[in-house]
């Protein structure tokens, strides 16, 4: 079994339930991060790699530790 198939899947699903728990649109985060919003939508989707850098400062931004955007338990 691969523990980390789809894991960008799952991140990207976690951000997003993250992201609407805080009542923010993906265009408000965007703009919080200094981020094209078109980007936090290919994060959510799976699509883009996202660097740990990126991740930090996400998590930063929706105020949660970033061990966080990885418990895919939600």
């Amino acid at each position: 079994m691969d523990f980390n198939e789809n894991i960008e899947r799952k991140f990207g699903a976690k951000l997003a339930y993250i992201r609407k728990s805080k009542k923010l649109s993906q265009i408000k985060l965007a703009e919080i991060v200094n981020m094209n919003f078109n980007y936090i939508g290919q994060i959510e989707r799976g699509e883009a790699n996202v660097t740990i850098k990126t991740m930090k400062t996400l998590a930063n931004a929706l105020e949660v530790e970033l061990k966080e955007l990885f418990d895919f338990k939600f």
